[in-house]
């Protein structure tokens, strides 16, 4: 798993990752972020309580008759919750969809406690069915394990660093027999990292994710306002993050990246990757290819 603040390099060291792995002959899977087909992670994902779900396919049997008998196809249960992955279901018409959007798992009215619960259960029933065998392909998620629960729990919900701890580490309890390891990508102060991923990125973007910082959870009543207050939110997320990191029973490769020195870089997460999965050969040979 590959995690680390906006701009710290995620993306591109979790695809090096699996491109370097595939060039020593290791299967993998890159499952980049933002899949709505995840494995654990439920982006563009509804989350409804049983009540919930049996009041809105009453209300669409009353306005369109079979819509929702379409619903309750697609509904699947977690748990105590069910969830709906409406993006993989092409046959939902848009009226519904945009009635689940209001349930979304990240951005919906869904509470933090129900959250945590069905993001647990995911992570459980991955745990419990992904083949254990060898032959199972290497899995390499990004954001999945720390930037998400922050995103839910901290950025939305104001919840405590003992709150996020704890779900976090639940997470990697329910993987635990598939040898889970973390490459955690270290900016240092986040502002430069965030101003060159707000050079880069749509104007579109950064509106988002300072509204998305600023107007709820911590950042609302921190009184964090604008650019600077969305960086001021991030100097508080890395300072979770690593708090996290140290109480977290996981093999862990924290690596300095505002140096900006990624030859090096490159070189200690291929060597840390190739011991973790026992990996033969030389991780810093020629043309091998580069993490960032």
């Amino acid at each position: 798993m590959v995690e680390g603040l906006p701009g710290s390099g995620k993306s591109t060291t979790a695809h090096g990752i699996a491109t370097w792995l595939a060039g020593q002959q290791v299967p993998v899977e890159h499952w980049a972020e933002g899949r709505v087909d995840h494995p654990v992670d439920f982006e563009q994902v509804a989350v409804l309580g049983t009540d919930q779900l049996v009041v809105m396919a009453a209300e669409l049997a009353q306005e369109s008759p079979g819509t929702e008998q379409l619903l309750l196809g697609a509904a699947e249960r977690l748990g105590d919750v069910w969830v709906v992955r409406h993006q993989l279901h092409a046959a939902l018409p848009a009226a519904v969809v945009d009635r689940l959007r209001a349930h979304d798992a990240y951005d919906g009215d869904v509470k933090a406690d129900v959250h945590a619960h069905v993001l647990t259960e995911s992570w459980r029933r991955f745990g419990r069915e992904f083949p254990g065998t060898e032959s199972a392909p290497v899995q390499v998620w990004e954001c999945v394990l720390v930037q998400n629960p922050v995103c839910a729990l901290v950025a939305r919900a104001d919840q405590s660093v003992d709150v996020l701890a704890r779900h976090v580490a639940g997470l990697v309890e329910a993987v635990r027999d598939h040898a889970p390891a973390l490459v955690y990508l270290d900016t240092g102060d986040p502002r430069a990292a965030l101003e060159r991923a707000a050079a880069e990125r749509p104007v579109e973007w950064l509106d988002s994710v300072i509204d998305y910082h600023t107007s709820q959870g911590l950042g609302l009543r921190c009184g964090y306002v604008g650019f600077d207050g969305y960086v001021e939110f991030m100097r508080r997320r890395r300072e979770m993050e690593l708090e996290v990191l140290e109480v977290l029973d996981l093999p862990t490769l924290v690596v300095p990246v505002g140096d900006v020195r990624w030859d090096q870089h490159t070189a200690a997460i291929r060597a840390f990757v190739a011991e973790h999965l026992g990996v033969a050969g030389d991780p810093s040979r020629p043309g091998a290819h580069q993490v960032a």
